[in-house]
């Protein structure tokens, strides 16, 4: 009897594959509000998270190509993928043991969260104070306050803040959207992004216990992550420009009829070659804690922000009236460079902090 033929199991997809084969046919559903769950539990299934947990340098970089990788093409789901490693960052760094408990499940995708440190990073510099309090309570701490927008959540979902206490010491814990105390509620509506699990965090009395307590000073242990924490998002910028070039080399028609604008396809691929090298030897001084040397990363990110507005803005002008309609590839990519530009540390809050330093 001839031997039955074994049907060969397909291979996973590496990150690659799964932004060709998943993600791009789902790109107007995700610019319309579809949280890509599913999509972000395979890209850390692909070990897209993971790879910066050993906190070196050649993670934290292979960590920001996976990013760039994804905002090749959708910069929602390379956003909420920066969400995701930015709480890897924390729980791997941090000082406490007891919430690397959730180490293994966020670094691999199998469970999902978000960070909750754009009010901390803006209170640090002074621009807002912090908007979550506590105060001591048995083995942990009693926390209220709200956070107006933490991103890639859910219920269930984990994400990180900081508290500031009585005495003024300020404590950076783990919470679980939806848990007691702990509400989510969607009340806007973005003009990009739209697909990242943003949510109104309200805290109304939460017990934080000790066991998921990141650092009981985060004072002290913010300037140990705050590089890493800016350096994962040139992975949103680099991945945008990048996507905007192919899809100017692309379009062959309007092409043709742009070579004479200042900025094109083989420019923004040059410039991004050189902020890749830059964010290479960054990653190599990320757990330096001086001023200086964070001032140098925040220099690096504004350069990777203006390439990606002014990338888009490229795309616009080599489409023109194509590119003017509603639903367009180079209108998204548009609106979502801007969002580059405004997260957390943007363009304004960066531009301040080197004012400061001049």
């Amino acid at each position: 009897m001839a031997a039955i033929a074994r049907i060969a199991e397909p291979l996973p997809l590496d990150v690659a594959g799964i932004v060709h084969e998943i993600m791009r046919p789902r790109l107007g559903a995700i610019d319309a509000g579809e949280y890509p769950a599913d999509i972000l539990r395979a890209l850390g299934a692909a070990g897209a998270y993971g790879h910066h947990a050993d906190g070196t340098a050649a993670g934290l970089l292979a960590a920001i190509d996976a990013m760039t990788e994804a905002g090749q093409a959708c910069l929602s789901t390379a956003f909420c993928m920066w969400c995701q490693d930015a709480l890897v960052w924390y729980l791997a760094q941090g000082d406490e043991a007891g919430p690397r408990r959730h180490l293994a499940a966020i670094a691999s995708g199998a469970a999902l969260g978000g960070t909750g440190l754009s009010n901390p990073m803006k209170a640090f510099s002074g621009i807002e104070p912090l908007a979550l309090q506590g105060e001591r309570a048995g083995e942990g701490y009693r926390v209220r306050g709200r956070l107006p927008w933490v991103s890639n959540l859910g219920p269930g979902q984990r994400f990180a803040g900081i508290l500031s206490l009585p005495d003024g010491r300020r404590v950076m814990g783990l919470f679980e959207a939806g848990a007691e105390a702990v509400s989510i509620a969607g009340n806007a509506r973005f003009i990009a992004l739209e697909g990242t699990g943003t949510y109104t965090v309200m805290i109304r009395d939460a017990l934080l216990s000790d066991a998921d307590v990141i650092t009981h000073d985060a004072a002290a242990f913010v300037p140990r992550i705050r590089n890493g924490f800016v350096l994962l998002q040139t992975g949103m910028g680099l991945g945008l420009a990048r996507g905007v070039a192919a899809l100017m080399r692309a379009d062959a028609r309007g092409r043709a009829n742009a070579a004479f604008l200042p900025l094109g396809p083989d420019a923004i691929e040059a410039r991004a070659d050189a902020l890749r090298a830059r964010v290479a030897a960054a990653a190599q001084a990320h757990a330096e804690t001086d001023r200086a040397n964070f001032l140098e990363t925040l220099r690096l990110r504004l350069d990777v922000s203006w390439l990606a507005l002014e990338a888009a803005q490229a795309a616009m002008l080599q489409f023109g009236a194509r590119g003017y309609l509603e639903g367009s590839e180079p209108f998204r990519r548009l609106r979502e460079a801007q969002f580059v530009a405004i997260v957390t540390p943007s363009v304004k809050h960066i531009t301040t902090e080197l004012a400061r330093a001049t």
